[in-house]
């Protein structure tokens, strides 16, 4: 009878104790929404950006470029770590990125059509002056939000994975909302005049679509003043003072099973080598290639890869590519770690569906199957698939490094080496467009491949 009291006492506190559990990986989740969903913004907007822009379809490298060279903040960030050692903090830097984000998100929303003659063509200054601001705080936030997870538990991880992935989602559902826009319709106004395009129009401006992402921004400011402000974290038992005295795999159990893990595979585990220094600079530089063709050389060619298909292939896919993320890491709930050989294999089938992305942009304005249906429908797919193969390459990859890599530095260079990777890819086809114009783009309601 005792003992069933106890039980019965003891019940609530659990519950309880769950509670904390669940509010405390929600606001780790909504924190890291501030990682890069505002780069993420600029990019699903491309489509409607793009046609007022004088940049036209060069804007998407340039803003590649611009991107990139904000990764000097992040050498000066590692530069600082590497001085102070233990006494460096990232917090400071996490109130900053969030903060600033907030600014440059108001600003892109009310100036993002605003002009100026510069160097001898009309630019898109103040476009290109929030998106520099916003590429050294997400370049930087890839860094530190890495390395404000080594304050909790395993488990925890795929909470942050989980926000970043809603960062490209999260826009995606807006500019649903928002509908199609940026439609061409070729007009002629009389017999002897060329076809005019003429762009629908969406249901609300790119003005308020940057609102709504700033709101989004602020609920991460005030999810991570709770968690540094109040007791949550100590009330859910997340912090992980004790992380090296537990044991590995069961680590990565709870990451998969959270406290539901059976007693039986409890006991029955037994601790794992940890991750020997060779194996953990093989993750880094796969880290890198990934990072350096899916994130530095592809947003560079999005226009000349999807638009020989259609505006509607261009829009489908800047609202289909930003799901593989998500999707990629509700897989990494089920499998959240895999061995070293399946991260060359799915590297490798990753970067060649790539390569077949970049070759079709190289035959831009007449590439392979262009003006079907079907073309577009296989470029989607592409776009899609290289996606989801190595989000989840780098989600699965980061979670090996967080249980098996004994130094807590190891998920701060795993952030590293993905800015490393941009910096890599976005350079060359920069080079490539900008500067020796070697790709031709396709004009609105001319006739090709005939």
């Amino acid at each position: 009878m005792e003992q069933r009291n106890l039980e019965l006492s003891m019940s609530p506190n659990s519950k309880d104790h769950k509670w904390t559990e669940h509010i405390c990986y929600t606001l780790i989740m909504i924190l890291n929404l501030s990682t890069w969903i505002d780069l993420n913004s600029v990019w699903i907007e491309l489509p409607l950006i793009v046609n007022t822009a004088p940049e036209r379809w060069t804007l998407p490298s340039t803003l590649s470029l611009i991107i990139s060279l904000a990764n000097i903040f992040p050498i000066i960030v590692l530069f600082i770590r590497w001085r102070l050692r233990e006494r460096f903090s990232e917090i400071p830097y996490i109130y900053i990125i969030i903060i600033v984000g907030i600014i440059a998100c108001c600003a892109i929303g009310l100036f993002w059509n605003h002009t100026l003659y510069i160097f001898g063509a009309q630019r898109s200054y103040l476009l290109l002056i929030a998106v520099f601001a916003l590429g050294i705080l997400d370049c930087t936030s890839s860094l530190v939000f890495c390395d404000y997870m080594k304050r909790f538990k395993a488990k925890y991880l795929h909470a942050m994975f989980m926000g970043e992935s809603l960062t490209a989602s999260l826009p995606t559902l807006i500019a649903t909302a928002q509908g199609i826009g940026g439609e061409v319709q070729c007009i002629q106004k009389n017999q002897t005049l060329p076809f005019e395009p003429i762009y629908s129009e969406p249901r609300f401006s790119v003005t308020i679509f940057f609102f709504l992402i700033t709101g989004i921004i602020l609920m991460s400011l005030v999810a991570f003043m709770i968690l540094q402000m109040t007791s949550i974290v100590k009330l859910a038992k997340a912090g992980d003072t004790n992380f090296e005295k537990e044991n590995i795999e069961n680590c990565e159990m709870l990451l998969k099973y959270g406290e539901n893990t059976p007693v039986v595979r409890k006991l029955s585990l037994t601790t794992p080598k940890s991750m020997t220094r060779k194996h953990f600079h093989i993750l880094q530089w796969f880290n890198v290639i990934n990072s350096g063709i899916l994130y530095g050389c592809l947003p560079t060619l999005i226009t000349y890869s999807l638009l020989p298909y259609g505006q509607k292939a261009f829009y489908y896919c800047s609202i289909l590519y930003p799901v593989a993320y998500p999707l990629s890491a509700f897989y990494a709930l089920l499998r959240p770690t895999i061995s070293l050989l399946w991260v060359v294999i799915g590297s490798i089938v990753g970067c060649l569906i790539c390569c077949f992305i970049i070759v079709v942009a190289c035959q831009s304005p007449c590439p392979i199957w262009a003006d079907t249906v079907h073309g577009g429908i296989v470029m989607v797919i592409a776009w899609f698939s290289a996606a989801f193969i190595l989000a989840y390459v780098r989600i699965a990859s980061g979670n090996s490094i967080k249980l098996f890599w004994k130094k807590e530095n190891g998920l701060f260079y795993f952030g590293l080496s993905v800015q490393m990777g941009i910096i890599f890819g976005v350079l060359p086809f920069y080079l490539i467009i900008n500067v020796f114009e070697l790709l031709q783009d396709r004009q609105p309601c001319h006739v090709y491949c005939r």
